[in-house]
């Protein structure tokens, strides 16, 4: 902000409120105290005036004795404390400044006390107590200019900005006019960091107290300050409403049916500055009034020095080109790119923008090139470069002016991540991949051979798996470079970076480049710049192993997360897919024993899942009784029913025995039937058809494979490929009637459920 800047000094009048004349300091309003009624009974008064009496005396020990009787009489009345307090003043400071914070707190409108009590804050170091006290003087004595200094001085030693700030507003506000200099200094003071810090409305409200305190003492800088500020939060009105009350002007306005204000005309004061003016003529632009600031733009063209006022003049442009008249910008902008001062790069890009605007896109192309020229590092003028090439058809030449020559080895990110955003313009999604690896190559590797894949997936830093790599690689007499020595410009925050490598695999996984999405969770685990999101990156690295059908290096990221989180079922839900893959694999089996060692239930379920896979039927049936005892559920009755199936299935022994075993199982499905949702009844009746088509009741599974074609529900219809089992119990229902040869209610089956 110009303006403001233009309006600062130096360090001694920064602090010129502190710089006041000894006898200002004794001002009536800064020796301003309140004496505070006394809440001692009259059978008190005279008992505590005989403790003071003994206290001057020097009988210490009976005028306490006096004042704690008081105490346990009158606990509310100050006086006691304040008594105790001077006792212990130069004997025991915890004691003083204890009863001293007692009296503070029972007589807050003796403003004296609390003052006494700050100092010594202040003299034993504990500033933010000595703060909170001030700012309980200020509450009865606001216009006391000595105690704002002080807690000002205490805040900007404490490094508090946020409070300074509003300690400063409060002084602007409360102390008396005749300190007009210290509130506009002061008031300029806050409203320039509260600018800094974007923060406009509060900005505003902070400048107005100058105004509307002393008007008489406002000047065009701070009218200007004003502006700028109502400008940019768009409050229009307000606007008008200092220009007619500091400046002279006068309008004939009109307030639409929306609320929108019409200026129908208006009357300039003469030899009215530029500054002003400018403002003035961008409040016009944004109102939309394009019948009365054509006038004064070209009075400022004809009448105003381009080489003085240029930054003016680029102001009242880029009004313009907020709202949409680039026409008449580019009128401005020409001036400025021809004039000796101001031909820079920032007014030749706003020149480029503007032609690009106009669909002058043969000029807008040179404008930008002179840009570059200008300002080699401007990297923002380089996609929409590339853009405006690509307008013309010519690619070639948009992605050779993002195309950076690595032999330098300097890479410049923020060049990388424009060219990246063109080629996901132009669907080059080979070339994209590439430049993301490139971009990840900065703080990791490009891994090449699969056996470099296990030394990411250990668990050392990423320090220490580039060294093993490095060794790796000389075994092989390979003598590509673990690492690129390219030297970064640009380089983004690692939080920023981190979210956009997330987004890039989400981009890879919605493109189902599942082998991209892979090599750059492997890269990202010998990351040094995302060794702090370790975790997050290694349950995508896993999911990557999963999706590829990587089970071998998969299963040592799942391993390593069952064993983090032995309570995530997604972790041991990976764990079930793999093992489900490699039945016969003993590392299975081995890691879940010493899981069931360490008392993980989830590895017990795992167990007696793992056993039901390879056949171990009578292991797996002793744990789901057990579980089924001990829950009830429908998933230990299904589990159960399912491991003494595969049992029965399997099993050879005596009719009868095998007649006990069918009525258990059949008693298990009943009971899992009976305990699932109504939502679940699709799952429930293919279940049951499955169970009775295994035990050999083809009756009984053609009746519940009919009743899967027959359920619909919300849920079904909301995920019908993820829910929905009705071609599957389509398919089984043709077995059944292929295996009885009835080939005709076959075929309709299929027709009818099953062929697309």
């Amino acid at each position: 902000m110009d303006n403001v800047a233009s309006t600062s000094t130096s360090r001694e009048e920064d602090n010129l409120f502190f710089d006041l004349e000894e006898n200002e300091s004794n001002d009536e309003e800064e020796k301003e105290t309140r004496t505070p009624n006394s809440k001692l009974p009259q059978h008190l008064k005279g008992l505590m005036g005989e403790a003071n009496l003994r206290y001057a005396r020097g009988d210490l020990e009976t005028a306490k004795k006096m004042c704690f009787e008081v105490i346990r009489q009158a606990p509310d009345a100050y006086e006691p404390y304040l008594t105790l307090s001077q006792m212990y003043e130069n004997v025991n400071t915890n004691k003083y400044r204890a009863y001293l914070m007692l009296t503070s707190h029972l007589a807050p409108h003796d403003t004296a006390i609390t003052c006494r009590l700050a100092d010594f804050c202040v003299q034993n170091g504990d500033v933010a107590e000595a703060i909170k006290c001030y700012a309980r003087v200020l509450k009865y004595i606001p216009k006391n200019m000595m105690i704002h200094r002080k807690r000002i001085e205490l805040l900007e030693q404490k490094g508090d900005t946020k409070s300074l700030l509003i300690a400063k507003q409060t002084m602007i506000n409360n102390i008396p006019k005749k300190y007009s200099d210290i509130i506009m200094h002061t008031a300029m003071e806050v409203t320039k960091e509260h600018y800094k810090n974007k923060n406009y409305l509060r900005a505003i409200e902070v400048l107005r107290i100058p105004l509307k305190r002393i008007p008489e003492m406002v000047t065009h800088d701070v009218i200007n300050v004003m502006l700028e500020l109502l400008i940019i939060c768009e409050r229009f009105s307000d606007c008008l409403d200092i220009l007619t009350q500091f400046c002279g002007f006068t309008f004939d306005v009109t307030l639409t049916e929306d609320n929108n204000i019409f200026i129908n005309s208006f009357e300039l004061p003469e030899n009215f500055p530029l500054d002003l003016r400018s403002k003035f003529m961008s409040c016009l632009i944004k109102l939309r009034a394009d019948h009365l600031f054509p006038p004064l733009i070209d009075k400022m063209l004809v009448e105003d020095d381009v080489e003085i006022y240029g930054d003016l003049f680029l102001d009242v442009a880029e009004s313009l080109m907020n709202v949409g008249y680039h026409q008449q910008a580019l009128s401005i902008l020409i001036i400025l790119i021809k004039s000796k001062s101001f031909s820079l790069a920032g007014v030749w890009l706003k020149y480029a923008e503007c032609l690009a605007a106009c669909n002058m896109t043969e000029q807008a192309i040179e404008a930008y090139f002179t840009v570059r020229s200008l300002a080699p590092a401007h990297v923002e003028v380089l996609y929409p470069l590339a853009m405006l090439l690509l307008k013309q058809n010519n690619e070639e030449e948009a992605l050779k002016v993002l195309a950076q020559d690595l032999q330098t080895n300097k890479l410049d990110v923020a060049v990388l991540l424009e060219q990246m955003k063109l080629l996901k313009q132009l669907n080059d999604w080979n070339g994209y991949w590439k430049s993301m690896e490139l971009f990840l190559s900065r703080h990791s590797c490009v891994l090449k051979h699969p056996e470099e894949l296990k030394i990411v997936l250990t668990k050392d830093r990423p320090y220490e798996k580039i060294v093993r790599l490095r060794r790796m690689r000389n075994f092989r007499s390979d003598s590509t470079n673990v690492e690129p020595n390219f030297d970064v410009i640009s380089e983004p925050s690692k939080e920023e970076e981190f979210e956009f490598y997330l987004e890039n695999l989400q981009l890879a996984m919605d493109r189902k480049e599942f082998g991209y999405y892979k090599k750059f969770t492997f890269m990202g685990m010998v990351s040094k710049r995302f060794y702090k999101f370790i975790a997050h990156v290694c349950l995508l690295t896993c999911w990557g192993c999963l999706i590829t059908s990587d089970l071998y290096h998969g299963y040592f990221l799942v391993r390593d997360n069952v064993l983090m989180y032995p309570k995530n079922n997604l972790c041991w839900n990976w764990f079930s897919f793999i093992t489900c893959a490699y039945p016969d694999d003993g590392r299975f089996s081995r890691f879940l024993e010493r899981a069931q060692c360490l008392g993980s239930e989830n590895g017990r379920l795992m167990l007696a899942n793992y056993n039901l896979s390879v056949g171990n039927y009578v292991l797996a049936i002793k744990y789901y009784l057990k579980m089924f005892k001990q829950s009830g559920t429908s998933l230990s009755a299904l589990l159960l029913g399912t491991a003494m199936l595969q049992h029965y299935c399997n099993r050879r022994s005596e009719k009868y025995k095998k007649k006990i075993i069918a009525e258990t199982i059949t008693y298990l499905f009943v009971n899992y039937a009976q305990i699932r949702t109504k939502q679940a009844e699709q799952e429930v009746y293919y279940n049951m058809g499955r169970m009775y088509h295994q035990l050999g009741v083809i009756y009984l599974a053609e009746y519940y494979y009919k009743k899967v074609l027959n359920v619909s529900n919300d849920y079904l219809e909301k995920y019908p490929d993820v829910l929905c089992l009705k071609r599957e119990a389509a398919f089984n229902l043709h077995v059944i009637y292929k295996a009885n040869g009835n080939l005709i209610a076959a075929r309709n089956i299929l027709y009818e459920n099953i062929v697309i």
